[in-house]
C-alpha cells in the first residue's frame, strides 16, 4: 500500500499503538497538523513547551511500557527538549522524537531556525538519531526507530523529517510494523546463573538490592518469590539512581534504601543487585559504596553499567524477570535462612508550634493523605525522605527521574495520568522544579487531567544551599548563602490564573484538608505548602 508521505508516517505511528502525538509545533509540523484535522486515530496532544511534550511522552512510555511520541520543532524545540529527553534515557523509556526541520534547500543555508549539525545536538541523549533523506524513506525509517526503541534496552531515538519532504504529495510505501515487532529480551547463560547461584547458595548473610529496572519490566512479583525462596532481606537501590520500586515497600523482607552505612550492607557476605547502576554518581564519594571483600553479583540489562566502575564476582546480562527466573531455578526451593529483622525507626525531632513547617513532617501528611496515589517525585528538599516514606506496592506507585531535570515531574505526572487511567496522580515538587516546569499547568488545565500537584515552597534553591554547607568555605562562615534565595511568587495564583484551581497553605491540618479535597476534585489541583527556607536538606 503506498499513500501520502504525512499519511505513511501516521499510519506507523499508529500500527505500532501510539495513540497521542505529544508536540508544541511550528511551521515545520505543518503537514502533520493538517492531517490530523480529519485523521481521529493519533490524538493530537498540545503544549507551550517542548520540554513538557517529552515529559509527557516520557511518563505515558512509563506507565504503559508501550512507545510514545514527541514531536519536536527544529533546532531550538530539540534543545528545549533535551533535559527531560536524557531523563527518558535513564529511564530506557521509549519515546520516538520526531524533529521537524526546515526544508532541505535552507538547511545548507543556515536559515531560520536551522542548525548544520542537528544529529550532534541529540546524539548523547539516544539509541539512535537519523535525518530521513527522501520523502519515500521517511515511513521506513520512522518504523526503524520505533524498532530500535522498543529492542531491549528499550530507550529513545530521533529522527530528523526535513519540512519539504514531508510536505511532498508523492505516494510511498507504508510499510507492515508486524515483521519488526519481537520479543527482544535477552537472558544470562547457563554458566553465568550458575556462578551467581553459587554464591547465592553458599553465602549466609546475602543481600538483595533491587532496582528500578525490575519494576521497568513488571519482574516485582518474581523478586518477591526470589526473596522468600531465599530468606533474604532487600532494599531498594540507592536513592542517587532510583527510579521507581523495584520491590513493595509493605512486603515483610524490606529494608529499606541501599546505603554504604545501612546495618545489613556492613554485615553482608553478599550483595546482589538486580537492575540497579554501581553507581549513579552525584559526587565523589566521601564513603566507599561498597564493603570491602564483599562478593558482588551484579544484574542489569545494560552490558555497558556491569563493571563500568566496581569489579563483579558474577555478572548477569538480560532482562531482570528473566534473570530472576532463572536464578529461582537454579537455587533450592526451601528458604535457607531466616531475614533479620527490621532496625527500629530513627527518632524523629518534634515539630514546634509556631515554627516553619518542616519537611520531614510535611511528607508525613502528604504520605498519609495520598496513600494509593501513584506519586511524582521531582527535585524537592524533601526527596530521599519522600521515597522512604511513600507507600510502594507495585511498580507504578512511586515515579521519580535520576536526571537532575528539573520540571520533569510536572509534564510526566500526566503522561503518567493518562497511562494509568484508573489510578489518581500527585506530583509532589519543590518551588524551583515549579519555574522550570510551569507551562505543564497550560496542559494539564487543557486535558481536564485530574492530577494533584504538591509544591513544596522554601523559597530556595535548597541543594544550592546544601552544596555551599558541604564545601564549607565563606557562606558557612557568613551564614550568608548566595545563588539559594528564590523566593517570590505567589505559586498557588500562578497556578490559578494557568486554570488549576491553587491554593496556598501553611499548616499541616490545612495541607491534609487540601490533599483530601484534591482526591475528589475531577480536574488538576495546587496545593502550596510553605515550609522551613532554613532547611536545606542532605
Amino acid at each position: 500500500m503506498s499513500r501520502p508521505a504525512v499519511e505513511a508516517l501516521l499510519d506507523v505511528i499508529r500500527d505500532w499503538g501510539a495513540d497521542r502525538l505529544f508536540t508544541c509545533p511550528g511551521s515545520t509540523e505543518a503537514a502533520v497538523l493538517d492531517a490530523l484535522v480529519i485523521r481521529k486515530d493519533v490524538e493530537l496532544v498540545l503544549t507551550t513547551h517542548e520540554g513538557v511534550a517529552v515529559s509527557m511522552a516520557d511518563g505515558l512510555a512509563r506507565a504503559t511500557r508501550r512507545p510514545s511520541v514527541a514531536y519536536l520543532h527544529a533546532n531550538v524545540g530539540l534543545t528545549n527538549g533535551l533535559s527531560n529527553l536524557y531523563a527518558a534515557q535513564l529511564a530506557y523509556s521509549p519515546v520516538v522524537v520526531l524533529n521537524g526541520i526546515k526544508a532541505s534547500s535552507i538547511q545548507a543555508r543556515q536559515g531560520f531556525t536551522t542548525a548544520p549539525r542537528m544529529r550532534d545536538l541529540v546524539h548523547q541523549y539516544v539509541k539512535s538519531d537519523w535525518q530521513s533523506l527522501t520523502t519515500e524513506a521517511i515511513p521506513e525509517d520512522v518504523n526503524r526507530a520505533f524498532r530500535t526503541a522498543t529492542t531491549e534496552p528499550a530507550g529513545p531515538v530521533w529522527v530528523g523529517l526535513a519540512q519539504d519532504l514531508l510536505e511532498s504529495t508523492a505516494e510511498v510505501p507504508v510499510p507492515d510494523v508486524a515483521p519488526f515487532r519481537f520479543d527482544s529480551r535477552t537472558a544470562p547463560s547457563a554458566g553465568a546463573v550458575r556462578a551467581a547461584a553459587d554464591l547465592i547458595s553458599a553465602a549466609e548473610r546475602p543481600v538483595l538490592v533491587a532496582g528500578s529496572d525490575v519494576a521497568r519490566v513488571g519482574a516485582l512479583d518474581r523478586l518477591v518469590r526470589l526473596s522468600e525462596q531465599l530468606g533474604a532481606p532487600v532494599l531498594h537501590e540507592d536513592r542517587r539512581g532510583f527510579e521507581r520500586p523495584g520491590f513493595p515497600t509493605d512486603h515483610p523482607h524490606f529494608r529499606g534504601q541501599y546505603e554504604a552505612g545501612h546495618p545489613l550492607v556492613r554485615k553482608a557476605d553478599l550483595l546482589v543487585f538486580l537492575g540497579a547502576r554501581l553507581f549513579h554518581e552525584f559526587e565523589p564519594a566521601r564513603v566507599a559504596p561498597l564493603p570491602v571483600g564483599v562478593p558482588i553479583v551484579h544484574s542489569h540489562p545494560d552490558p555497558k553499567y556491569v563493571g563500568m566502575t566496581y569489579g563483579v564476582d558474577a555478572a548477569l546480562v538480560g532482562d531482570q524477570g528473566l534473570v530472576i527466573e532463572a536464578l529461582s531455578a537454579a537455587l533450592p526451593a526451601a528458604p535457607l535462612r531466616a531475614v533479620p529483622p527490621a532496625a527500629p525507626p530513627p527518632p524523629r525531632r518534634l515539630s514546634v508550634a509556631g515554627a516553619p513547617l518542616r519537611a520531614a513532617d510535611v511528607v508525613d501528611v502528604i504520605t498519609e493523605s495520598l496513600r494509593g496515589v501513584a506519586l511524582v517525585g521531582d527535585a524537592t528538599t524533601a526527596g530521599g525522605i519522600l521515597q522512604q516514606r511513600a507507600h510502594q506496592h507495585s511498580g507504578d506507585d512511586y515515579f521519580v527521574s535520576s536526571s537532575g531535570s528539573l520540571g520533569w515531574g510536572m509534564g510526566a505526572a500526566l503522561g503518567i495520568a493518562m497511562g494509568l487511567p484508573d489510578r489518581r496522580v500527585a506530583a509532589v515538587l519543590g518551588d524551583g522544579v515549579f519555574q522550570f516546569g510551569m507551562p505543564a499547568l497550560w496542559s494539564a488545565a487543557r486535558t481536564g487531567l485530574p492530577v494533584t500537584y504538591v509544591v513544596m515552597n522554601n523559597r530556595s534553591y535548597a541543594a544550592v544551599g546544601a552544596a555551599l554547607r558541604r564545601f564549607g568555605g565563606e557562606a558557612v562562615e557568613r551564614q550568608h548563602y548566595p545563588g539559594v534565595d528564590i523566593a517570590g511568587p505567589h505559586i498557588a495564583e500562578v497556578s490559578s490564573a494557568f486554570g488549576v484551581p491553587g491554593r496556598r497553605v501553611d499548616t499541616l491540618t490545612d495541607l491534609r484538608e487540601s490533599l483530601e479535597a484534591s482526591r475528589r476534585a475531577d480536574h488538576p489541583t495546587l496545593v502550596e505548602v510553605m515550609t522551613d527556607p532554613g532547611e536545606f536538606g542532605p
